[in-house]
Formats: C-alpha cells, sequence, structure tokens
C-alpha cells in the first residue's frame, strides 16, 4: 500500500512491546526472557483469569517463573468484567508482597487488571487516580502479558479498560501500559470453545478494520491492520471449525496481536455502536462487535479514504475492491461463525435506532471516524442493522459529508 496519506511523513506514535516471545510452549520461557533483561530475583506478582488459574492454564508460565529464580504469587480475578473494585485488590496484593515484575495471563480481564495495577504499584496512589487519557504516571514494574485467547490485543495496546460501581466503562490510556514483555503460546489457546473462538476472533477482526480506517493511522498500523486481517480471514473459520488445528490457532493468535499492534490507532463508529448494544444486551464484546463491524464499514464506504481499496481486497480475498462488498463479506464471516448478525436476533427492537444513534453521538463519539457522525444518518443506520438489511453507501444520509445534528 503506498496511499500518498500514509508516505506524507506525519508523525504518528506506533507502541509495541519491548519483546515479543512466539511460538509453541513460549509462555514457559518467560521466565528466561525476564532474568534477561535484568528484572533481579524475588516475587512476582500474577494476575489471572479464575478460569485460567482454576484449570492449571498458567502452570508451564508459573514452572518456568520459578525455574528462572521468581517466586510466584496467583490473584485470581473474579468471573466477569474487570472492575475498578477487582483492580484495587489486585494492586493492594502487588504492595502486600513488593514484587519485582507482575504477569498478567489471560483474556483481556486479566490484562487489562496487570496493566493498571503494575503501572500503580510503585506509587502510594489508588487505582482510580490512574484513569484518563494520559494520566500523571511514572514507569511502574516490569510487565509480562500473556493472551489465553485469540482477540482482544490487550498484551499490545496502551489501554486498560474497567467497569466502575455502575457498570460504566472507564478507561486508563497511557504508553506506559504497553508490557516490557508479550508472550504469544498458541498452546494456551487450543482449548478455547468454539463459540469463544469466534468471537475473540471477530473482535479482533474489528479492532483491525476499524484501526485501518482510522484517521489516526499510520504506515505501520495501517501495515499491521492488513497483515491481521488477511490472517484472520483464512485461519479463523479454520479454527472455530477444527479447534485442534494448530495451523490455525497459530495464525489466529498472531493475527489478534497484529490487530492490537494496529488498535493503538484508535477505533471508530464500530465501537460505539457495540458499546450501545452492551448497554442493552449483556453480550461478548466480540459478539456485540460481529454486529456492529459490517454497518460501520457501510456508513464509511462513501468516505474519500486512501487506501480503502486495500482494505477491502483484503477482507474480501482479492475478490473486490468496493467496501460495500467489504461489508456483505463481513456480515457473511459473523453468520459462518455462528454470531449474530443483528438487533432483531439479539431481542433489541428498531424502536431504539434514534435512541442508539444519540448515544453513539453524545457517549462515544469518534472523530478520527472518517465520516462525522450525523444523528439522522446514524438512525438509519441501526433502524437497518436492526432489521439485518446491511446497507450500501447509498442509505439515505450517508451520500452527505453531515456534521453532527443531535
Amino acid at each position: 500500500m503506498t496511499s500518498s496519506d500514509l508516505l506524507a511523513g506525519i508523525p504518528r506514535p506506533f507502541l509495541a512491546p519491548r519483546q515479543v516471545l512466539v511460538g509453541d510452549g513460549a509462555a514457559a520461557e518467560a521466565g528466561t526472557a525476564l532474568a534477561a533483561w535484568s528484572v533481579p530475583a524475588g516475587a512476582v506478582g500474577v494476575i489471572a483469569d479464575s478460569a485460567v488459574a482454576e484449570f492449571g492454564i498458567a502452570e508451564p508460565l508459573l514452572q518456568g517463573l520459578e525455574a528462572a529464580g521468581y517466586r510466584t504469587h496467583l490473584f485470581a480475578l473474579p468471573v466477569g468484567e474487570p472492575t475498578l473494585a477487582a483492580a484495587q485488590d489486585a494492586l493492594d496484593f502487588l504492595r502486600s508482597m513488593g514484587p519485582k515484575a507482575v504477569v498478567g495471563i489471560g483474556g483481556g480481564s486479566a490484562m487489562d487488571v496487570a496493566k493498571i495495577a503494575a503501572l500503580a504499584a510503585t506509587t502510594d496512589k489508588p487505582v482510580a487516580d490512574f484513569l484518563g487519557i494520559d494520566p500523571e504516571a511514572e514507569p511502574g514494574l516490569p510487565l509480562v502479558l500473556v493472551p489465553t485467547t485469540s482477540g482482544t490485543g490487550a498484551e499490545v495496546t496502551r489501554i486498560s479498560m474497567l467497569a466502575d460501581e455502575q457498570g460504566r466503562k472507564v478507561i486508563c490510556s497511557h504508553p506506559l501500559l504497553v508490557p516490557l514483555l508479550a508472550v504469544l503460546d498458541p498452546e494456551l489457546v487450543v482449548g478455547l470453545p468454539p463459540a469463544v473462538t469466534a468471537a475473540t476472533g471477530m473482535d479482533a477482526m474489528a479492532h483491525a478494520v476499524e484501526a485501518f480506517l482510522s484517521r489516526n493511522r499510520s504506515p505501520l498500523s495501517a501495515q499491521a491492520s492488513l497483515q491481521a486481517i488477511r490472517l484472520l480471514r483464512e485461519w479463523l473459520p479454520r479454527a472455530v471449525a477444527r479447534g485442534s488445528d494448530m495451523d490455525a490457532r497459530r495464525a489466529t493468535l498472531y493475527g489478534a496481536h497484529q490487530a492490537g499492534l494496529a488498535l493503538n490507532a484508535g477505533v471508530i463508529l464500530g465501537h460505539s455502536l457495540a458499546y450501545t448494544i452492551a448497554n442493552r444486551k449483556h453480550l461478548p464484546h466480540g459478539v456485540t462487535c460481529a454486529i456492529a463491524l459490517p454497518y460501520c464499514v457501510a456508513y464509511n464506504a462513501g468516505s474519500e479514504l486512501p487506501g480503502a481499496d486495500d482494505l477491502a481486497l483484503a477482507i474480501t480475498e482479492g475478490r473486490s475492491d468496493s467496501l460495500d462488498d467489504a461489508a456483505v463479506e463481513l456480515r457473511q464471516l459473523a453468520e459462518r461463525l455462528g454470531l449474530p448478525t443483528s438487533l432483531a436476533d439479539i431481542g433489541i427492537p428498531a424502536d431504539e435506532a434514534r435512541e442508539m444513534a444519540q448515544e453513539c453521538i453524545h457517549r462515544y463519539p469518534r472523530p478520527a471516524n472518517p465520516r462525522p457522525f450525523a444523528l439522522d444518518a446514524l438512525t438509519d443506520l441501526v433502524a437497518a442493522m436492526a432489521c439485518g438489511e446491511l446497507p450500501g453507501s447509498g442509505l439515505p444520509g450517508l451520500q452527505k459529508n453531515e456534521g453532527v445534528n443531535a
């Protein structure tokens, strides 16, 4: 891809871990890698999802850390979305032992808690003081992140998402959340059930597609997006159909990682729509993203976005350079994976369309979206999503370069 805007030299940050361990059994080598970064022997706090702790998924990691001279102390998170209270409990746990490093292992929940707890652990401040965009912070404890799903990309992003006491999403976004070391071990994801594989895989696809469409993309994030899309497009259906296929497991894990690298450019309308869905139905994030993503692409299909043909060709596996066709393919992919593709499928009526559009504009604005949010256009889009009728760029309001009309 050689679109002029990507070669113009506009300064953009591109964040990545200092080191990534990749390959079957890589989790067992994390301790050796940590020592190589001059992290001294001593206590290490390991923050894990409850299922990871309960079913022994973390054992290769723990044994490798112990063999490298570290004493591991395991903190199992409660089941469910990560909360401020759980993150504070994890932080208190870390402070009680004075660890030399922090390890997060699991899905996005465990890694997000590990990120913010590691950042805060060298201070006397509560977790709540680190919420917001680029809060005042100094480097925290050395951090290792080990995903056990193929979707969130949290092992490479600058974001920690939590829930407050009312269940509302709150965020810490800071470059210091990107870890020293990320570990991609396909053996840790081979046991994922098909439904989880499908949902987390579509979460990764949404990250890759939306980050490419973002006006904050860079040449590096755009290339990471395209590589992620190609890997996920080819291998995700295979991983869902046959979880023991190690080639498929490797490819989807690496694709999700590439999508996470791209994600530092930010997401756009698809995630705004996904959040409005989640506020009405408590579904896995990847499921809400799978419903919203084709409509996000359709909404932006009429915008003048350099490189849009490259995106469409990656999504359609070379069959079309049209974003309208790409939107159709994304919906067909979700259907093939057994995921819902309309609001009707999950019990949200069409008469909520305008309220959901307003929510996107006021609660989840996306200045980096190629086409500005407009109330009438978004209402039409959500109404189409309600009945599962995927529009092209000819949907009323999409041809206009409208501003927000709240």
